[in-house]
């Protein structure tokens, strides 16, 4: 989240980032929101088909015994400072959605029912998901034509993310690897079954380098840290995470005195040109607030008291990515093109190369699998001139 601003005690600018989800189902959206509701230090979780806008919000009722009318609060009032996440988002009605209008920008619900008139604190950051119109998303169409949302919603997520389905083959079968393998390490017979075996002191182990051995197996499996396995790198536990979170969340100011403030008036004059040319989401000054609070909460990830150019650069980047992805299919790659300047400002090559390096080694995959009939393959070679060709090429194309 960014910085929550009351300029003049006037009126209050929210600090909390909002995000929807849309995409086609199978895509794990569901259990992204369950994990996010792990790892914030304060979440809670509804679904739009079960929850009404008293529900998201606040209502009034009776008191059983005293017969009094008392105000009880809904979901977004419970995870005032925290996150709110919403599963099926489109599946509530356009009642029920105008109702959470004011509670998403001024982070506040207004009640006056039953004699009791007051206001209460909806601080929270909205993740919400939801599925397009048909079950699956339409390239040829754009965002606001897939969803079946209003403007005036849509206008109040900062970032909108596409989830795509797509065929990959290298992916497909990496994805299943870990499915299968996350069944079998979290099965609970196997669990119980490894942890008999190599731990310490088994009734079954009488040899005394057997019980050396098990002891370091049991040591290594239960202190290493667990690893990526397509890059190697340690994941960070979910419990650390969450400390880390409340932490930057609590002890991180930082400050915008050093903000680009011509860079970002320019940037987002181009967005709102390109959104009147195409005819998609509409750009408005919410997307410049839009764009501060992402940069401030990229700062704050780092733990930086000022958000420097790198942090303006990345909430650019977050922006774009969001407004080329909701375009449709035919200009989304003109769109790119024109706005690569804004993507590859200062940014590491590295993982660009290996992006090309992996469309190589897939590509290469085909060809063999389809040369030889083989499914299963021990190595795949690519060349270094093919490389540094395709490297050439793709450069030329972004920066030319």
């Amino acid at each position: 989240r960014g910085e929550q601003k009351n300029p003049g005690e006037k009126h209050s600018i929210r600090g909390d980032i909002n995000v929807l989800l849309c995409g086609d189902p199978g895509t794990a959206k569901s259990q992204f929101l369950r994990y996010a509701a792990h790892a914030a230090p304060r979440a809670v979780l509804t679904t739009g088909q079960g929850a009404s806008a008293v529900g998201l919000t606040a209502y009034v009722q009776r008191h059983p015994i005293t017969r009094e009318w008392t105000l009880e609060a809904g979901a977004m009032v419970l995870a005032d400072k925290g996150v709110c996440l919403i599963d099926e988002f489109d599946k509530m009605n356009d009642q029920d959605r105008t109702s959470i209008h004011e509670a998403m920008e001024q982070q506040s619900i207004s009640i006056s029912k039953a004699g009791i008139v007051t206001s209460l604190h909806a601080r929270c950051t909205v993740i919400a998901a939801a599925n397009p119109i048909g079950g699956r998303y339409d390239p040829s169409r754009t965002f606001a034509e897939n969803v079946d949302l209003t403007e005036p919603i849509l206008s109040r997520f900062d970032v909108l993310c596409v989830v795509r389905d797509t065929v990959d083959l290298v992916e497909d079968e990496r994805l299943a690897n870990f499915v299968v393998d996350s069944h079998r390490k979290h099965h609970p017979n196997t669990k119980e079954l490894q942890e008999k075996e190599t731990k310490p002191g088994n009734s079954q182990q009488t040899s005394a380098s057997c019980f050396i051995f098990n002891a370091i197996i049991y040591f290594l499996r239960h202190s290493q840290p667990e690893k990526d396995p397509a890059t190697g790198l340690e994941l960070i536990p979910q419990t650390m995470l969450r400390k880390y979170l409340m932490y930057a969340r609590e002890n991180i100011h930082p400050k915008l005195e050093q903000l680009p403030q011509d860079k970002i008036s320019k940037f987002f004059a181009e967005m709102r040109k390109e959104s009147l040319a195409t005819g998609s989401v509409a750009v408005t000054v919410r997307h410049v607030e839009s764009l501060i609070r992402l940069a401030e909460a990229h700062a704050k990830m780092h733990l930086r008291s000022y958000v420097c150019d790198e942090d303006v650069n990345v909430a650019v980047r977050v922006i774009l990515e969001s407004f080329i992805n909701t375009q449709k299919a035919s200009v989304m790659r003109q769109m790119r093109k024109n706005f690569d300047r804004y993507i590859f400002v200062n940014r590491d090559h590295n993982e660009l190369l290996l992006y090309l390096l992996k469309q190589l080694v897939k590509d290469q995959l085909h060809y063999e699998r389809a040369r030889h009939k083989e499914t299963t393959l021990s190595a795949i070679g690519i060349p270094e001139s093919d490389f540094i060709e395709k490297v050439r090429l793709t450069f030329f194309s972004l920066f030319s």
